[in-house]
């Protein structure tokens, strides 16, 4: 019967259904983007994240004024700090967990047996510096403390679970050795990839990823001796009891210095030498400040406003080709309604019309679209640079990947023709069978 009604209005239908093939088309990319962001941000989250409801974030400033500053000013200055009632830990940050400045991607193996190899992320930290308690990372059972991590030597390399399950098949893997692989256009061109660098395990934490965006919590995390500026970030933990909210407000009203160094009621709180303690926040807020300014949040701003504004021009195009199609077949209405349809069956009848043209569109314009996904090699999966012995998630499974994003995209279609039938559909099934009946 559905069938049979679309094809008796097949010249209005096959507008429609070009016009919703040519939108599956079109927004295949903005919904697939959309779709992998989202679960990436809050649907897969590793076990083993820390706790950041205390840590607190500060950039180190220099201001004008006699004295100079030093590396000996910057330790004192992190003393200071480290003196407040509030505090707990203080790591004079070389880069932390979600700062997008700090971290790579590259390949890891383990020495032993270079077949199985793990994308990972590897960021640095200053040793001897109380990192890993001020992070908050938890070394696994079996695995050196969180203090003896923080005093990691030159060489050595800590790693989350996934990457030691991913290499070895075990987290219990202190002591074994893996490699970095150079995968770049001229090692390649030379021969095939070399091998960058050479680690020994230190010791294993639980997961974490570095950016919201990560997959997965393959992560590395590798000592350096010494700062190479002045002016670092600074990352604090403050003790449990402690009012995060508070200590970063009192913090602020104290240290807004002028050019000569100088808050609004004198010498600013935290300074040694000239070096001072400036932009103070929660973590949680540097790190939506971050997600917000940074490539990956404005790239997803723009690709939803994009989507919002395409979205929106759908369902006013998609509202007004409905509109006067349900018009013309008014009458038809009408002859329903006089033998005692009722408005209910009418309207399921419509939309069931609407949501089979709008599946056939949708398979019409997927496999469009999969033409071009397989010619640009979009169905190779991961690089097999970051090949993972690891077991993959839907998002880099091609094939169960393009699925899940055909069914969300023929979901939200299907919703916006429900919404475009919604008002012309119900108000002709309103009208009466007489006044039907009349309509030109």
């Amino acid at each position: 019967m559905i069938l049979k009604n679309l094809w008796a209005h097949r010249r209005q239908n096959g507008w429609i259904f070009a016009e919703i093939a040519l939108i599956t088309i079109l927004s295949f990319y903005f919904i697939d983007h959309f779709t992998v962001t989202t679960y990436d941000r809050y649907f897969c989250r590793p076990a083993g994240e820390f706790e950041q409801e205390h840590l607190v974030v500060g950039q180190v400033g220099q201001v004008s004024g006699p004295d100079s500053a030093s590396f000996a000013t910057l330790y004192a200055l992190r003393d200071q700090i480290r003196a407040l009632p509030e505090v707990q830990y203080v790591h004079l940050a070389v880069g932390f967990i979600g700062d997008y400045n700090m971290d790579y991607m590259s390949t890891y193996s383990s020495e032993a047996d270079s077949s199985r190899r793990c994308g990972a992320r590897e960021g640095w930290f200053l040793r001897n510096e109380q990192y890993f308690e001020t992070q908050g990372l938890t070394a696994i059972e079996g695995s050196p403390s969180a203090e003896e991590l923080s005093n990691c030597p030159e060489g050595g390399a800590v790693i989350t679970r996934s990457v030691a399950r991913a290499l070895f098949g075990t987290d219990q893997v202190t002591g074994r050795r893996i490699v970095e692989w150079d995968f770049s256009d001229r090692a390649l061109q030379d021969g095939g990839p070399h091998i960058r660098n050479r680690y020994t395990i230190a010791g294993v934490v639980e997961d974490f990823r570095f950016t919201p965006y990560d997959r997965h919590a393959y992560s590395i995390l590798t000592p350096r001796s010494a700062l190479v500026n002045l002016t670092p970030k600074v990352l604090i933990r403050l003790k449990p009891e402690a009012d995060t909210e508070a200590f970063v407000s009192h913090l602020q009203a104290e240290n807004h210095p002028s050019p000569s160094g100088r808050s609004g009621g004198g010498q600013a709180l935290l300074r040694a030498g000239n070096h001072i303690l400036v932009r103070i926040m929660t973590y949680t807020d540097y790190i939506d400040r971050k997600d917000s300014t940074g490539d990956p949040g404005v790239i997803r701003t723009l690709l939803g406003i994009l989507l919002a504004v395409f979205l929106l021009n759908v369902v006013l195009g998609t509202l007004g080709t409905y509109w006067l199609q349900i018009r013309k077949r008014t009458e038809d209405i009408g002859i329903m309604r006089s033998f005692g349809a009722k408005r209910r069956d009418i309207f399921f009848m419509i939309w069931q019309e609407a949501a089979l043209l709008t599946l056939l569109a949708c398979i019409l314009g997927q496999i469009i679209w999969l033409q071009f996904a397989i010619n640009i090699e979009l169905s190779d999966g991961l690089s097999q640079t970051y090949a993972s012995t690891a077991a993959k998630d839907w998002v880099n499974t091609f094939w169960l990947h393009y699925l899940i994003i055909c069914v969300v995209q023929y979901l939200l279609l299907l919703t916006v023709v429900s919404l475009g039938i919604l008002v012309p559909a119900w108000r002709a099934c309103r009208k009466h069978p007489v006044e039907a009946l009349h309509h030109e």
